[in-house]
């Protein structure tokens, strides 16, 4: 189904008129141009009588559907306004939502039309009472906010989506202030035809499309066939400006009973007041963004892809075009192709000065192309055995992607056996840099590590759900975490990563990679790898984050040498805030107890008990979403004598691709 989306003069939010509904056209439609109907034929008859009995039928209540039967040529019909319309400017809406559908999909037997206040679909398959997210629209504003904006923003759109799938109308609307009392203003809603849980899911999913394309934008829409969520910092719609008020603060005022550590004199702490933000946008099953390097890059599949992008004024909308052939991606993949003598001049021909870090694939300089922008160049030994299948995943996987919490690939170089990787440079180096020295440590405050945690997990569940391909990690570490100028998290290190078809789960591999104190024991023993693998790892990584210390550390006596272990003890003596690291400085203690359980919960022994990421990133955006009985978590250090013992099976060592930085990345 092909997916259009239509600008006009006034497709700027703040130019929206409350009534222009005979006279706007539709913001998105999509059409089924592979099945087509005949004027006067069955098809046409039922269709023309669904569409009357929908603009007769939805202003009453703001939703209706109807079914025309017929043994060769149903037509399933379904109409939803703004739950907040008035039933004349609904009937309004509805009316030129009839209209415009037989407009823009003239012949087609299926189409949805989107509207500022009112959305309209048919088909002749009956989608009746089910969920449908397999397309959406996105339009945004591309005016960035600041980046302290974005917890309350996520928080914002969680509590809401909870709201609506608990209404009984299946909507939501309320206002809330950022920490600066700046104003912000959402509405969602799904269609009434199917349950609470599936609704939630929708507008889950919806959100998870949000992160990786615009949360840090003014506004943004994003609507499926079965849901709607909107943003927005002005009140451009009226029931705004009345929309309840809701508190969504995940800081309360600190006790003042723990004492504040000063943070040392570091320059990398300036707020990101003009952090770059790429332009992201798509439209597919799952919505991922667009890899831009130079203008024509596309990100493309065999299952999804993305029509070239339309901008007036400040918004950047796309579509679903046509699908393109394997060739098509060998010929775009050569347009970011960097050479190696603009390298070897960028990085004062690899000079020890630029080295940012090495390891056992090779190493990473820094680096200036003539542009003035900055950059990280991952190059490759030689003479490394898993350098080429390495190498060519991790193109593959990150040209696949975009998020603002994964690391951005700008480009690759080949040249004869030199194989180069080209990043974003991001000054801050990694997480462990600071989190594990106590000199430096006090800058991660608890606000940092909450923001750093929650982006972890925001980028962990872009790569298991909505990005175009489902990915496990199978890395994810406090040295893989790297920090932009602000702070905000980047997952990076994608050599290990393993794709997953949708359909797959789980599957069993005898190439045991990764790092030993992170790694599920189901994974490391038996080889059982699953998307669950990254989730008991994101839970040793959070628990080293809010504790300070790492999962395995000599330094302490053998009794709290491994994290896991002291937190479960802790846990069961009532005394887990005494995990808190002492040079956080004041932090809200309900919720970093919250943490620490969400933490134990990720690292379950039992692999049952672990969440998935969406579900771990819904529990740690809202308190409204309770923690589940903790049980035993897995204690790795007791099983890594039979770990080493089946990984000196292999011809590779784990370490082989970690990166240790002495510099920023």
């Amino acid at each position: 189904m092909l997916c259009h989306l239509i600008l006009s003069a006034t497709i700027l939010f703040a130019a929206i008129q409350y009534r222009t509904f005979a006279y706007e056209d539709p913001r998105a439609y999509t059409c089924n141009a592979a099945n087509t109907y005949t004027p006067n034929s069955s098809f046409s008859t039922n269709l023309k009588e669904a569409l009357d009995i929908l603009q007769d039928n939805t202003a009453a209540t703001g939703f209706s559907t109807i079914t025309i039967p017929s043994k060769t040529n149903p037509v399933t019909g379904l109409a939803l306004c703004r739950a907040t319309l008035s039933p004349t400017d609904c009937q309004e809406c509805v009316a030129a939502a009839v209209l415009g559908i037989r407009v823009v999909c003239s012949n087609q037997t299926a189409a949805q039309v989107w509207y500022t206040y009112c959305m309209l679909r048919y088909s002749a398959t009956n989608f009746i009472n089910k969920t449908d997210d397999s397309n959406a629209f996105i339009l945004y504003d591309t005016r960035v906010i600041p980046y302290s904006y974005y917890p309350t923003i996520d928080v914002f759109l969680q509590n809401l989506s909870s709201t609506a799938g608990m209404s009984e109308k299946r909507y939501a609307i309320a206002q809330t202030k950022e920490p600066d009392n700046h104003p912000v203003y959402g509405y969602m809603d799904c269609t009434r035809d199917v349950d609470g849980e599936s609704c939630r899911r929708c507008l889950l999913t919806a959100i998870g499309r949000v992160d990786g394309c615009c949360l840090g934008k003014w506004a943004a829409w994003v609507a499926t066939p079965t849901c709607n969520i909107q943003f927005h910092m002005e009140p451009v719609h009226k029931d705004w400006e009345t929309a309840p008020f809701i508190q969504t603060f995940l800081s309360p005022a600190p006790p003042p009973e723990i004492p504040a550590t000063p943070p040392p004199e570091i320059s990398a702490t300036t707020p990101p007041a003009g952090r770059r933000s790429p332009v992201v946008l798509g439209v597919s099953v799952a919505v991922f963004g667009v890899f831009v390097v130079v203008a024509g890059l596309w990100f493309l599949s065999k299952r999804r892809n993305i029509l070239p992008v339309i901008m007036k004024g400040r918004w950047w909308v796309a579509g679903e075009g046509e699908r393109d052939t394997e060739k098509r991606e060998e010929i775009e993949t050569r347009k970011f192709l960097f050479d190696l003598d603009a390298l070897v001049t960028a990085t004062d021909n690899f000079s020890e000065a630029n080295l940012l870090g090495s390891g056992g694939f090779g190493s990473v300089y820094k680096g200036t192309l003539p542009s003035g922008e900055r950059i990280a160049v991952k190059k490759l030994a030689a003479n490394s055995m898993q350098g080429t299948e390495e190498f060519s995943n991790e193109v593959r996987v990150l040209l696949k992607m975009q998020h603002r919490n994964l690391v951005q690939l700008l480009g690759c170089c080949i040249h004869g056996e030199e194989r180069m990787l080209v990043y974003e440079h991001l000054p801050n180096k990694s997480l462990d840099y600071f989190l594990f020295d106590k000199s430096k440590s006090a800058i991660l405050d608890w606000q940092k590590r909450h923001e750093i945690i929650l982006g972890v997990a925001r980028g962990l569940v872009y790569l298991h759900q909505d990005a175009v391909l489902k990915i496990i990690h199978r890395d994810i570490k406090a040295s893989n975490i790297l920090l932009d100028e602000g702070m905000a998290p980047k997952i990076s290190d994608f050599g290990l990563a393993k794709l997953f078809k949708d359909e797959q789960s789980h599957l069993r591999t005898h190439r045991i990679v990764g790092t030993f104190s992170y790694m599920a024991a189901e994974y490391a023993i038996r080889g059982f790898l699953s998307f669950k693998n990254d989730v008991f790892s994101f839970g040793v990584l959070l628990l080293e984050i809010i504790s300070g210390r790492r999962n395995h550390d000599l330094q302490f006596d053998p009794n709290m040498q491994e994290l896991l272990k002291l937190a479960w003890r802790l846990e069961q003596e009532g005394r887990l805030i005494e995990l808190v690291d002492e040079t956080i400085g004041f932090f809200p203690q309900e919720l970093a107890l919250r943490y620490l359980r969400i933490g134990l919960l990720c690292t379950q022994e039992c692999l049952e008990g672990r969440p998935k990421m969406p579900y771990v990133l819904l529990m740690l955006s809202t308190n409204s979403s309770s923690i589940p009985p903790l049980g035993r978590p897995a204690y790795l250090g007791d099983i890594d004598n039979e770990v080493q013992m089946n990984i000196e099976n292999e011809s590779f060592t784990h370490n082989s691709i970690s990166i240790s930085l002495q510099d920023g990345r």
